[in-house]
């Protein structure tokens, strides 16, 4: 009789089967991960760190991540999937599928700015210097950016924007601006021009959104 496993990719054949306590220790780990890459940086967010931060012991980190690249790929990947989802859910509590596409640059504003969007971050500017972490990165990257089209495109759609090609590219444009800003007022938050340039950021997604929908109707 022909095993169906013979059919699955490698990886995923032999990939362990977890219970639900390891589950949960993986999330437990991977939640700490996200925590100290937010508080303390790539550079302090080591196993030990994180170890200590989820109370388990290293043999059960060690089952769960052989090894310090893993763990962070895994926290960087968890962090961006509660980034999408938290504006998924801002986008859900407005009225009309119109009103999401304008607010986009708002919601991906809020999105930037709750811890996981910090962590992302530091992971993203550590992968310059950390070859092993950016190769690592690169796949979960272009999955998550695939979505973000993915949402984008279906937002577009709704609102019956003229071109979504434009507003594809619009919406990548929102995001890296906005994730720069957020670097720029990480260590003063109170620098006016920063501001001042976030506001113009602001002023340039309402014009997009007045070519792409019209004018706002009161």
């Amino acid at each position: 009789m022909e095993n169906r496993g013979d059919h699955l990719p490698q990886a995923l054949a032999q990939r362990p089967r977890r219970t639900r306590r390891g589950e949960e220790t993986r999330r437990q780990l991977i939640n700490a991960a996200i925590e100290c890459l937010c508080e303390r940086g790539y550079a302090a967010t080591s196993i030990e760190t994180v170890m200590e931060r989820a109370g388990v012991s290293r043999g059960s980190v060690l089952h769960q991540f052989p090894t310090r690249i893993a763990l962070i790929t895994c926290a960087v990947e968890a962090a961006m999937d509660q980034m999408m989802e938290h504006t998924r859910g801002l986008m859900r509590a407005l009225p009309d599928p119109a009103t999401r596409y304008r607010a986009m640059c708002d919601l991906f504003w809020e999105s930037q700015n709750i811890p996981e969007g910090a962590a992302i971050t530091e992971a993203l500017l550590a992968s310059r210097w950390d070859a092993a972490l950016g190769e690592a990165l690169r796949p979960v990257g272009m999955r998550v950016e695939a979505e973000i089209d993915q949402d984008t495109r279906a937002t577009a759609l709704a609102a019956g924007v003229k071109d979504v090609e434009a507003s594809l590219v619009h919406a990548r444009v929102l995001i890296l601006t906005l994730r720069g800003i957020t670097l720029e007022l990480m260590y003063d938050h109170s620098r006016a021009m920063i501001h001042k340039a976030l506001e113009q950021i602001r002023a340039q997604h309402k014009a997009h959104c007045e070519e792409m929908l019209g004018p706002e109707t009161a």
